[in-house]
């Protein structure tokens, strides 16, 4: 008998586990996206409206989150998780915010020449040249295709970059 079994340390049975809270995230997540699409019409098989695909996507993310939060009993409890990147996900959640808020004021290309010099320099410290080509290449490469491709109309900055 090992001294985790004779102390009663063993792993505790009951409690949430870390797929099920995961699945069940998931599911609440498709119920949401659900919810706030009620608003738009789903069409018809042969002519869908706007409703249609985020219904379909929903749908799937729902059964796939219930399919998770089901099959995830061997998981390990949630409460027995370590998170050692947790201040590192903060700190990219944050510069997501403020990459959003950037955005409308400063224009698409600094905006993202700015995030990834952050996120490659600064977060994942890679050499300056690589990540200076990287982000400027992206910046630019991205607003041409997004932009000028596909049309799709992107925010430019007020010095109209």
């Amino acid at each position: 008998m090992t001294s985790s079994e004779s102390s009663g340390t063993s792993q505790p049975r009951g409690g949430l586990r870390s797929d099920q809270f995961s699945g069940l995230m998931l599911l609440a997540l498709a119920l949401y996206v659900g919810w706030a699409n009620l608003e738009y019409p789903i069409g018809t098989l042969q002519e869908p409206g706007p409703g249609y695909m985020p219904l379909l996507l929903s749908i799937f993310m729902g059964t796939t989150g219930l399919l998770i939060a089901l099959w995830g009993l061997k998981s390990a409890p949630l409460s027995g998780l370590q998170w050692p990147e947790v201040m590192r996900a903060i700190v990219i959640l944050i510069a997501c915010a403020v990459a959003t808020l950037a955005l409308e004021r400063i224009g698409y290309r600094l905006t993202v020449i700015a995030l990834l010099v952050f996120f490659l320099g600064v977060l994942e410290r890679r050499r300056p040249l690589p990540v200076a080509l990287v982000s400027l290449g992206f910046g630019f490469a991205s607003f041409y295709v997004v932009g000028d491709l596909l049309h799709v109309p992107l925010p430019r900055s007020p010095w109209g970059f």
